[in-house]
């Protein structure tokens, strides 16, 4: 009775992450792709890149601007929300800076230089002059004033570290080593979200959809029902990928390959 019920567990535990059928994009177009690794796109067509730890900027026009600070270390997380106000952050200094939209620089914060010392783990854009920011001395997210120079704790403290974040002007999203994903709004209300699979690579759609990479390929995961859609592109092996406004775009070592694709 014991073994019996034991293999029921397990079959409840397999049939809990269900798989349904593919999800097939529309091939739209290929382009080159230079030297470096994608950093993200705006909303007026410019594509950003890093290569050899300088932050590249190309428009649509094929105007290229550079930015690199070779004191900071490595670029640990670029936030394009805002092409007027670009935000890059240098974890290992614990440093921020801002970049207008000529890649110039107007503002430079070390945390760790404060009058209360910061450690951040995450740092991006949020609304009205601030900055989110996970604080890894407190482990509590909180928001970062950038004019007075002052950080909000808005949660309780996490004991489990960041494993993936993202954000926008009002919400904060933030997968934990537990695999958990859970939301914060700008006035620190936070939902758990569920529980996501296994990735190397993940982008949130919605509090209730992820597009993520693994060792099998590309996938559509819905936190409502456990599901797990795998999606049919044309390539074996990629370097990352980037979804916007219905555009599914694939980056491989010399080129990016653009698909039209409709989410469930």
């Amino acid at each position: 009775m014991k073994n019996s019920f034991f293999i029921f567990f397990i079959f409840l535990s397999v049939k809990s992450l269900a798989q349904l059928p593919a999800i097939n994009p529309f091939f739209s177009k290929a382009e080159r792709w230079e030297l470096g690794e994608f950093a993200g796109q705006d909303n007026f067509g410019s594509v950003y890149s890093l290569f050899e730890n300088e932050f590249r900027k190309k428009t649509k026009e094929g105007k290229s601007s550079f930015y690199k600070n070779v004191s900071l270390g490595k670029i640990h997380q670029v936030d394009l929300q805002n092409p007027l106000q670009i935000v890059l952050f240098y974890k290992q200094f614990t440093t921020a800076v801002l970049l207008d939209n000529q890649l110039n620089e107007t503002m430079k914060i070390n945390f760790s230089e404060l009058s209360i010392p910061l450690n951040p783990e995450a740092v991006s854009l949020a609304s009205q002059n601030k900055l989110w920011l996970y604080d890894m001395l407190s482990q509590k997210l909180g928001l970062f004033d950038v004019l007075k120079n002052t950080f909000q704790p808005l949660t309780p403290s996490y004991k489990d570290n960041l494993k993936f974040y993202q954000s926008d002007y009002n919400y904060f999203y933030w997968v934990d080593v537990k695999q958990n994903l859970y939301v914060s709004t700008i006035f620190g209300k936070v939902n758990f979200l569920g529980q996501l699979p296994e990735f190397k690579q993940l982008q949130i759609v919605s509090p209730n959809q992820v597009l993520l990479r693994n060792d099998n390929g590309l996938f559509f995961y819905n936190l409502e029902n456990a599901s797990l859609s795998p999606i049919a592109i044309n390539e074996k092996s990629f370097v990352s990928f980037s979804y916007k406004d219905q555009i599914l775009s694939i980056f491989t070592e010399q080129e990016i390959n653009h698909y039209k694709i409709t989410l469930p």
